[in-house]
């Protein structure tokens, strides 16, 4: 009878762990066809750093910050997206598949923990579902960018489920310690690797405190021998963290403050959002991207009066439980312990996120799962609701478009939400739609100088630089480390002919970020101009260091080694170039000029051909196969091609030029060769002084 319920139960156990994992999945699959969102583009689409292994030892070094974008030291999430991108390229499917792979393994891994310090398997069932099916998780899952929540969870959960098993080995039970090193060693490292994802895991050590104190009947002499043995290996990996962390790589270029109003309006408005994420937590109802967080000014304020109120009806349900040390208390903790690092204690860029409650929830979660355990048996109902929910959110994620529009409907004042709403128009070339998004988000929030960066590059495409010129300058105004308008101006005066004042711009975006490949590729393009060709070289060369997907750096460099006399180094340069973007016109033309001059004709003439199929307004392009077929003698495909940028551009010199000798010495056609003199002479009188122009007139008198 006894090895019959061993088998059922490892039965009920298999059967439990494979429907978690397929339910899980299942929930998120619709998620896998979502495309890059919000931060993924800077964080991936738009970031080199992640596409090359060549930059991988970097993660190690300062320049992980300026070259991976990441504000804090994260390398275990950088590295996934190493392997995502080595896989997958920029296919969004495989990035979103890992996600939910990992969210599908931190449901499987807190069934597992639980099983260890819950004997009520219907209460850890309840639990479980209810964090699978939970809709607060849908952000984290969807966006490629979150990932490091999901890494986190998955390693702490790991270190929480051997130190359980260990301490187990080390305290309670005699005579089975032989297994006690490999349980306690896999808990530090998972430990080091949940810090090295995502700071959040530094409460790990302050969780273990809370599961002896609610598990041990002398909890205060337990926690004091713990503390001479077991507890040792965390505390010295937490400093590890925090030495690594805010001295040998902490990053310059973070620098958070407060909310305006200083730090009482931080803990009045912090007071109101602990208030929201209960809520959130126990109700995810109007869930959102960007939350619109009023300022708390006062205390007497209605929402921070009745945040106050809940939060202490809640603290004090806390203080009659924990005098018992009811394990309702002891998830009630955990919520609260896990939430310290994002209540902006430590300020932090953005104060209140769905994301932030990944690990947090897993409390409510449990808390949920003992409630409903006494209380009710409609528990089906309320996770087959959940299940719903997170599937039709899930379409919320799908692309940018969907998802600014629905947070712009949910949250009309959110500048962010209009912003990010404005950089999809802008991408899509609706240049009027994108200028109507900044310009409200800027009636919101006018102090944002990304989105006055923004204003200004519509500004540009519209062709009305002075305007360009005035948000560039505003942007510059509110924000004196933000290089990108400065590369703009740069760009500007630039075209204007103005090359020492872009110089200065582009020299300053450099200073304030030496990995700006755009600013390295305008500096080169300055030296250039100047006949400065080595310092314009080493600037195209940074520029592809920082971005080796940079088109137009790789361009210019082609360029310069053309200019050189490197012709097949020119030509692996542009080769380069359209391997990463082969509808580029620009770069095919770069080709046939350098296949030209290594006497490749034939490739010569592909490549203008294709530059004239993907821009048939490519004049350059026409002349230059224009000129080629009358070089190889082939008469009526140059008049062809040159007749056809007439019918652009019918006041172009040297074309009607080369339509005059063509028809006077290859067609023999007097009348026609006659006419483009004609014309030529009207376009510029001052031809007839040329000498083969003169010849031509005494062989047509």
């Amino acid at each position: 009878m006894k090895n019959g319920s061993i088998y059922k139960e490892n039965q009920f156990f298999v059967f439990t762990l494979i429907f978690i994992s397929a339910f899980s999945f299942l929930l998120y699959l619709n998620a896998t066809h979502g495309r890059f969102v919000y931060d993924d583009f800077k964080i991936i689409v738009e970031n080199s750093f992640v596409k090359e292994w060549r930059y991988l030892p970097k993660i190690f070094t300062k320049d992980y910050f300026s070259l991976s974008g990441e504000m804090s030291y994260r390398p275990l999430v950088t590295i996934s997206y190493f392997l995502d991108y080595a896989i997958w390229r920029l296919n969004p499917l495989g990035f979103h598949l890992t996600n939910v792979i990992l969210h599908t393994g931190n449901s499987v891994l807190f069934y597992l923990f639980l099983r260890t310090i819950l004997d009520n398997n219907k209460i850890v069932l309840f639990s479980i579902f209810f964090f699978v099916t939970h809709p607060l998780l849908v952000e984290t899952v969807n966006a490629v960018g979150y990932r490091e929540d999901l890494l986190s969870a998955t390693f702490l959960l790991v270190s929480l489920t051997y130190f359980i098993k260990s301490d187990t080995l080390l305290y309670r039970e005699t005579g089975k310690k032989s297994r006690f090193i490999v349980y306690y060693a896999i808990s530090l490292v998972a430990y080091l690797c949940a810090l090295f994802s995502k700071e959040m895991a530094i409460t790990l050590p302050s969780l273990l405190m809370l599961f002896v104190v609610f598990s041990d009947q002398r909890p205060w002499p337990a926690l004091a021998r713990r503390f001479k043995g077991i507890y040792i290996g965390y505390l010295a990996i937490s400093l590890f963290y925090i030495v690594i962390r805010f001295m040998v790589f902490s990053n310059p270029a973070l620098k958070t403050a407060y909310q305006p109003g200083g730090f009482w309006v931080n803990v009045f408005t912090m007071i109101t959002i602990l208030a929201s994420y209960i809520k959130l937590s126990f109700f995810p109802l109007n869930l959102n991207a960007d939350y619109i967080v009023p300022l708390a000014t006062h205390p007497l304020e209605a929402s921070s009066v009745i945040s106050v109120t809940f939060l202490i009806s809640i603290f004090t349900i806390f203080a009659i439980l924990c005098k018992t040390r009811n394990m309702f208390a002891c998830w009630m903790v955990w919520f609260f312990v896990t939430m310290l690092p994002v209540m902006n204690i430590i300020p932090i860029g953005n104060i209140m996120a769905e994301r932030y409650l990944y690990i947090p929830v897993m409390g409510f979660c449990v808390l949920k799962g003992i409630l409903i355990y006494r209380i009710t048996d409609r528990v089906t109902l309320m996770i087959g609701g959940y299940g719903v929910s997170i599937i039709w959110k899930n379409g919320n994620w799908r692309d940018e478009l969907t998802l600014w529009t629905k947070t712009i409907a949910r949250s009309p004042d959110s500048y962010r939400a209009h912003c990010n709403l404005g950089n999809v128009y802008m991408e899509r070339g609706l240049i009027e739609r994108a200028q109507m998004e900044y310009q409200t988000a800027l009636n919101i929030n006018p102090k944002d100088a990304s989105i006055h960066s923004n204003l200004g590059a519509v500004y540009s495409k519209q062709g009305l630089i002075d305007k360009a010129f005035i948000e560039y300058k505003e942007a510059i105004q509110l924000d004196r480390n933000y290089a990108q308008p400065h590369n703009n101006l740069g760009n500007i005066y630039y075209n204007q002919g103005y090359l020492d004042k872009a110089r200065s711009e582009y020299e300053e975006a450099l200073r304030i970020k030496p990995n700006y490949s755009h600013a390295h590729n305008g500096l080169g393009s300055i030296y250039d101009s100047t006949g400065e060709h080595d310092k314009a070289m080493e600037e195209f060369q940074k520029s592809l260091y920082y971005d080796s997907r940079y088109i137009l750096a790789r361009n210019n460099l082609g360029v310069n080694y053309a200019r050189r006399g490197q012709i097949y180094e020119a030509v692996a340069e542009f080769k380069k170039a359209l391997a990463i973007d082969s509808n580029q016109p620009q770069g095919h033309y770069n080709l046939g000029l350098a296949y030209e001059k290594l006497g490749k004709q034939s490739e010569a003439i592909n490549e203008y051909n294709i530059v004239i199929r993907l821009d048939p307004n490519n004049l350059n392009a026409h002349y230059a196969l224009g000129s080629l077929y009358r070089g190889l003698g082939l008469a009526d495909k140059a008049i062809d091609v040159f007749q056809k940028i007439l019918i652009r551009n019918p006041n172009i010199v040297n074309v009607h030029k080369n339509l005059v000798f063509l028809y006077l010495d290859s067609k023999n056609d007097r009348e026609m060769s006659q006419y483009y003199l004609k014309e030529l002479l009207r376009i510029d009188p001052s031809q007839v002084e040329k000498e083969d122009i003169r010849q031509v007139l005494n062989r047509l008198k």
